[in-house]
Order: structure tokens, then sequence, then C-alpha cells
């Protein structure tokens, strides 16, 4: 039977981003069935840029997933809730206050639902064809790298999802392991999938990782790829490390602690020991040229609109979309006794009242770090035991202009302010407070929530119970 290739997002997807980078710049498609599109190494290419494509859309990554919708339910910011300095009602007012069943919160949520599962669909009908049409590549490196990227691609979705719209393990009195979840879509087909529980799906996500390493490994870490290869600038794509970091963030999810702690050490090295990548710490304040401290990312998400789709959430002028952070909310996460020299203070400006802070991290940025190499010290600070934890949560610190603790101080604690000034703008805060079951949230830690579940659950979007195979 003849497949056709879903033009709206491998396709159409694809004129959004092809002013990026030379491994971006390639020719959209017009109708073509999929049989014809991965008869060429470029059709698998042109694949993996429409799912990257897809996942810088502001549905995804572009806003929802990283600056907007996921940093409102940590609440960063003030603005949502209380407009106290525009008098205008806020378009996320709603989702700051977790009321999921509001229409336009319903649309939100079926969205990013949507399109994490279109773009798995588009990863899914690739890999169909990938070992099928294997003698298409130019070289075997590069057929298995393109089939490493698909399917962690697909792991990293699935885990969003997962975090997203299912239990954490330590919901349901540390029993939410065996809680349903979602489905994990290994197949393209229109045939509703069965809905696993959250560990069958975490299983899945690990066996597909695993199975990206592996193919990666070898043919990544040992090959220098020049300007003119489709496998140029790695650290724009789901590479080799961003797998290692995305694995180590998993088992830490699910509490595999020592597991997490052996991936990590794969990119940063043992306590004292050399580092075995080339990813380092930074030795300086973030800059206008260097907002993000380049040496720490490991994945970052090429998102040539960026400019376009924050600006309305960063401006003044935005009176229903600027995100506001409090006065109080920028003394709590940067200005408490210390912390006066953190390399990081600059990500937030001043408004022109001098008593509410913008996010400026992403001032002339067209990418969103997915990885970077602070998360993974945040993990073997969790995950390693003694002296060894604070040694790690230690290195980061001095290395963002703070001083360390000392080993009677409560290291949970410090890992948690670390985690609050660190991924500001980036969407992990939520999944943070998620994981560890907090019932106070926010930069002034002034949110209640009285139902964990009823928060931190998105609901399943209504037409996947009607008409898909899932209970909410």
């Amino acid at each position: 039977m003849k497949k056709l290739i879903n033009k709206s997002i491998i396709l159409s997807l694809v004129v959004a981003l092809t002013a990026c980078n030379d491994w971006l710049n390639v020719s959209p498609k017009t109708d073509m069935k999929a049989e014809d599109l991965f008869s060429t190494e470029a059709g698998f290419r042109d694949a993996l840029i429409g799912v990257y494509a897809l996942m810088a859309t502001s549905n995804l990554y572009g806003k929802n997933l990283s600056y907007g919708y996921l940093d409102v339910l940590a609440q960063y910011y003030t603005s949502p809730r209380s407009n106290t300095s525009t008098g205008y009602e806020h378009n996320l007012k709603n989702a700051a206050a977790y009321n999921y069943t509001e229409s336009d919160e319903e649309s939100r949520i079926l969205s990013i639902w949507s399109s994490h599962f279109s773009a798995i669909a588009n990863i899914n009908q690739a890999l169909l064809f990938i070992d099928e049409n294997r003698e298409v590549f130019t070289s075997e490196d590069i057929h298995h790298i393109y089939k490493g990227e698909f399917l962690a691609l697909r792991a990293l979705l699935h885990f969003n999802i997962l975090r997203l719209f299912a239990p954490s393990p330590m919901m349901d009195n540390q029993n939410g392991l065996n809680a349903l979840a979602i489905p994990y879509v290994e197949q393209y087909t229109n045939i509703a999938q069965p809905q696993l529980t959250v560990k069958e799906v975490l299983e899945k996500v690990v066996k597909d990782l695993l199975a990206a390493k592996d193919l990666m490994k070898e043919r990544e870490i040992f090959n220098e790829f020049d300007s003119s290869s489709p496998m140029y600038k790695r650290n724009q794509r789901m590479n080799y490390y961003a797998v290692t970091a995305l694995l180590a963030r998993v088992y830490l999810y699910e509490n595999e602690k020592e597991a997490a702690l052996t991936e990590v050490k794969k990119i940063i090295g043992e306590v004292d020991g050399e580092n075995p990548t080339s990813y380092t710490l930074a030795t300086s304040g973030a800059t206008a040229t260097n907002p993000m401290f380049q040496s720490e990312l490991i994945f970052t998400l090429d998102v040539q609109k960026l400019k376009d789709l924050s600006e309305n959430s960063f401006s003044e002028t935005s009176l229903s979309d600027v995100l506001l952070v409090s006065e109080k909310g920028k003394q709590t996460i940067f200005t408490a006794s210390g912390l006066e020299s953190d390399f990081r203070s600059s990500w937030l400006t001043a408004t022109s009242n001098g008593k509410e802070y913008v996010l400026t991290k992403y001032n002339n940025m067209n990418y969103i770090p997915l990885f970077k190499l602070s998360e993974l010290y945040l993990i073997a600070a969790e995950c390693a035991d003694g002296e060894d934890a604070y040694w790690y949560l230690n290195q980061l610190r001095n290395h963002r202009g703070l001083s360390s603790i000392e080993h009677t101080k409560d290291i949970e604690s410090y890992i948690y302010q670390e985690y609050r000034r660190e991924f500001l703008g980036e969407g992990q805060l939520f999944f943070y407070y998620k994981r560890k079951l907090y019932d106070t949230v926010g930069a002034e830690d002034n949110v209640g929530i009285e139902d964990l579940k009823a928060v931190y659950n998105l609901p399943i979007p209504t037409s996947e119970i009607d008409f898909g195979n899932i209970k909410n």
C-alpha cells in the first residue's frame, strides 16, 4: 500500500527553518509518496528537519515547553495571576490558576499533545524505511547516526508527554510507576495504540535511547565531520551526548539514581577526575554574546523565529501577554545573601517601573537549550553519596560565581535553588516540582497546591479519550 507523507509537518515546516544553518538548507518537497521521499539520503534528512521544525514551533519548545506555558505553571511570573501593573486580563491567566478545563487551556493542551504525536508519526514513518533503504546512504556511519537520531527523538517526545500527562513515579504513595499513562507509538499507523503504565512507557523510552546510543557511539564520538557533511554541527541536533544526558534525566525521573549517575559520568567524569568530553563549565558571567554559556551546551534546538515568538512575552507594551517576574521573586532567586555575583543574574532585567523584571536571556538568540552540562552536575549532586554529592554541586556553584556550601548544609534545598536559577526560561522547573511533589511553588515560594495530581497531571485531551484507547 502506498504511504503518503504528512505534508503539514515534514513539508511546510521545513520552509519555516530553511534559513537556519547549512544542514537545514534544503529544498522543500511537494506532494510525494513516502516511498519516493525515502528513496534518497536527502529524504531522510528532510524528515529529520521536519521533526526539529515542529519542535521549534510555539506549540512546543518555541514557547510552550520553554519560557512560556511550563514556566507559567512553575509560577515564575506574577503577571498572569495579578496583572496589577497592566490592568489587562492576561492570556495565560487560566494556566497560572491551573484551570485546565477552560476552553483556551483545553485548546493549548490539545496542541501540545497533538504536536508531539504528529512528530512521532513522522519519525515512525522514516524508521519504516530507514533499514529497508539502507543502500541510499552515502556511508554506514550516516545511516546509523540518522537511525539513532530518530529513535532518540521518539524517546524524548514520549518522555515529554509522559511527564506532562501521567503521574510521576512518586505519586500515589510512591506507586506512580504502576499508574496508567500514555501510549508509546512505535509504528506508523492510524490505529489507536494501547495505554501503557508509567513503568512500561519508561522502559520503552530507555530501550529506544540505549539503541540510539549503540548506533551512534562509535560513529559519532570518533568522527570529525566537516562543513560539507550532513553530520556537521551536531550540537544543534540530538547527538550522542544529548542521548546520554536524556538517559540520565530519565533514570533520575524513575529514581534509578545509580544508573543516572553512571550516564552523567560519561560526560563530566568522576569526582576530581578527568573530564572525558570537551564540555566545560563557564568561568565568567553571562554576556550579550554568550548568554547561556556556550561551552556547556550539549544540544540546542534551532528556533529561527524565537525573536518573533518571544517578543510579546517580554515586552512591557504587550499588556495581555507580558511575563513579569516580581521584585520579590527576583530577589528570592538571585539577590539573597551571597548571590549578588551570580553569573546568571543578568538574565532578568528591570522594567521601566523598576519593580518588575522581564527575561532577557533570549535577546538576539535563535536557539533554545535542551540539554546543558549544568543539569548533569545537578543530577550528579542528587545521585551521589556523601562528600561526592557536595563536590558536584559546588563545582556548579563555583562556576556560577557562588561560594561552596559546607557539607553540613541541607543539600536538597541548595539543589532546588540551582534548578530555579539555572533553568529560568527553559521549562524544566515544573518537572522538578512534579518529580519531587512540591506543594508550594514559584519564584516567591508562595503558590500553594492543594491537589497535586490535578495540577501536575495535565488532562489528556477529550478527543483522545473519546476516539482513542485511553482512560484519563
